[in-house]
């Protein structure tokens, strides 16, 4: 009897070990590149993989902080991450092999949704005597998170405004850093939206700011050199932290989750489906995710084909307008 009762029990702990293993084998690891922990889109990125592990069967999205849009692309196409956010102009560049991308294009980059639309911030110490542009010229100055679509634009803006600073590399805290302690005079940060995010707020808790605007002389040179970067002006008091803050025009961008073409049609369905169902998520991770329309502006806002399950989703979902030139080759 005993060894009937001990072979039964080894019997159900077989089973109920083979159960597990089953269910393991089933679920989908999803690696998420983001951007550096200090930064309010690595908070998005986190929320946006809570909507998706909470809707989305058999998946398990994990995030992974890195040097933000460009150091994505290059791990995505590396097989090191399945996707990440990004900016559009990076993104476009890369797609098109544009620029830096000349001598390897990304094809097959395509687009899941877009989850915000930003400003670039030039912020620099209010005693650096830098009150336009032209004024960063040979003074210490990070261009942006090391890898980052910021980093990466500031330098191709200045080199056509012929602005010419001493370039600090590092990441976002570093910068912060170095700004207090007057190593650098300032740095180009993306905004929350069109509010200062949290890096520059801890700036201002010891040292005095000053946000250096576009003129419209620089605003049309950067337009006939990249006609597909877009131009943001915050209008005067639209600034919460600085209310007596002039009219503010710098680039920005539309700040999209980037994939390959090779991500299964289905996930990229269920992953558009799940993000739309959780924006509640998103929202309390990165308040500016409320004020964008994922559904109807994504279509219409990238300038990089969707992914083909992107498009079924958002087709369903009833987006209103999804031109032709995003519906990639295997979509048709």
């Amino acid at each position: 009897m005993k060894t009937r009762m001990n072979l039964s029990i080894i019997v159900s702990l077989f089973f109920a070990f083979a159960m597990v293993n089953t269910s393991e084998a089933r679920t989908t690891y999803i690696s998420f590149g983001a951007s550096s922990a200090a930064s309010s889109h690595y908070s998005y990125a986190v929320g946006a993989a809570k909507a998706i592990n909470q809707y989305v069967d058999n998946v398990k999205v994990s995030v992974v902080e890195t040097g933000a849009s460009v150091d994505n692309l290059k791990r995505i196409r590396g097989g090191q991450l399945d996707m990440g956010i990004g900016g559009m102009k990076v993104m476009y560049e890369a797609y098109k092999g544009l620029g830096v991308w000349a001598e390897s294009p990304y094809p097959d980059l395509r687009i899941l949704w877009a989850y915000a639309k930003t400003i670039d911030y030039i912020v620099v110490r209010a005693d650096s005597g830098i009150t336009k542009l032209e004024d960063l010229t040979g003074k210490k100055f990070s261009p942006g998170i090391r890898g980052s679509a910021t980093e990466n634009t500031t330098k191709q803006i200045f080199k056509i405004l012929g602005v010419e600073p001493e370039y600090y590399i590092g990441g976002a805290s570093d910068a912060v850093k170095a700004i207090k302690d007057g190593r650098i005079m300032g740095y180009v940060k993306t905004g929350v939206g069109t509010q200062l995010d949290a890096s520059t707020m801890d700036v201002m808790t010891l040292t005095k700011v000053r946000l250096i605007s576009m003129t419209e002389e620089h605003v049309a040179k950067v337009k006939k050199a990249l006609p597909y970067v877009s131009i943001v002006t915050v209008p005067a008091g639209g600034i919460t932290a600085l209310p007596d803050n002039p009219a503010y025009t710098n680039w920005g961008m539309t700040t999209v989750v980037e994939c390959l073409k090779s991500m299964p049609e289905d996930q990229a369905y269920k992953f558009v489906k799940a993000i739309v169902k959780g924006k509640k998520f998103q929202v309390d991770a990165y308040p500016r995710h409320k004020d964008i329309d994922v559904v109807q502006e994504t279509p219409v806002l990238t300038k990089v084909p969707l992914h083909a399950g992107a498009i079924k989703a958002y087709r369903e979902l009833g987006a209103e307008v999804i031109p032709a030139e995003v519906i990639p080759p295997e979509a048709e």
